[in-house]
């Protein structure tokens, strides 16, 4: 019943484990699982080589050049089989039992999408993470929307139903391309804000049929190279950019910008959430080319919508 799916690039030292300890060990819900293999030169392959006569386990790409993790999510979309769905970075993991019980949880509710909490494991030591967002989605019921686009992304190992998933494009993919189509000029590579596009998208498209468990589900692997630290996504001003693009594509519609505007808790939650990344901005980087010519219009186009609804 389901499908995870997970990306991988020479992840070898963390996906032997995650397949064993973690995928199937005893009480995991997964049903079926789909790699791509991103054009790994590790012992990526011959790790996935073992699970060959496994019918559970569905192996692309390998070879050729890469195509990135949304190229490998565009791969692996199609092959999804089961009523629900779950992603994963192979460098992460969950707990099979709490994911089990959050699958049992959505079923129960006939939530369209679900999620519990997550751990931070950064140098080898594993925090409770306690995302303000949590808290602020229960202001009010049905509030995932203001919530989301107000404290950030929250939603981590979450499981989707497979056909409440939002259809962007002709191939009908749950990720917008367009964001990444977007961002594509500054040379930093695509939209890496899509997990929180996506989680947007089912909160606006489901209000009410979203599951939230309380308690700890996933754990998320903080190592330094990852495109999304400090350095390469917040002091260049891409953070803030990303976040003017999710502004500007959800609070063009009249509907949103109503009920943001018609709570001033989430309403300031944005304002104040948006002027933080524009404030983790480097001077040196607003001089760039990238600032001035590509963050810069879309940030004061996003500021203009929230402060004059």
């Amino acid at each position: 019943m389901l499908t995870l799916l997970i990306p991988t690039k020479n992840h070898g030292i963390y996906l032997e484990s995650l397949l064993s300890s973690v995928i199937f060990a005893p009480g995991s819900p997964v049903t079926k699982l789909i790699v791509y293999n991103d054009g790994s030169t590790d012992n990526t392959a011959e790790i996935l080589a073992r699970y060959s006569g496994d019918a559970r386990v569905r192996v692309l790409g390998g070879d050729g050049p890469s195509v990135g993790v949304l190229g490998g999510y565009q791969k692996m979309c199609p092959l999804i089989d089961t009523p629900y769905m779950t992603m994963l970075a192979s460098d992460d993991l969950f707990y099979p039992e709490k994911l089990a019980l959050l699958f049992q949880e959505m079923l129960r509710t006939n939530a369209k999408m679900a999620f519990g909490k997550y751990q931070i494991l950064e140098n080898g030591q594993l925090s409770n993470l306690s995302h303000p967002g949590w808290q602020a989605r229960r202001y009010k019921p049905n509030c995932d929307f203001e919530a989301l686009i107000g404290f950030d992304h929250y939603v981590f190992c979450g499981i989707y139903k497979t056909d409440a998933l939002p259809r962007h494009g002709s191939n009908g993919f749950m990720f917008d391309l367009t964001l990444s189509k977007l961002v594509g000029a500054d040379g930093l590579g695509e939209f890496r804000g899509q997990d929180w596009a996506l989680a947007l998208d089912m909160a606006v498209a489901h209000p009410g049929e979203i599951c939230f468990v309380d308690d700890y589900i996933a754990v998320f692997r903080k190592v330094a190279n990852q495109l999304s630290s400090d350095s390469v996504y917040v002091h260049t001003g891409r953070s803030a950019f990303e976040m003017a693009l999710l502004i500007v594509k959800f609070l063009s519609d009249y509907s949103l910008r109503a009920k943001l505007k018609s709570e001033p808790y989430f309403h300031q939650s944005v304002k104040n959430l948006f002027y933080a990344k524009f404030g983790g901005i480097t001077e040196a980087a607003k001089q760039t080319s990238n600032f001035q010519q590509i963050y810069k219009p879309m940030i004061l186009a996003a500021d203009t919508i929230l402060n004059n609804m």
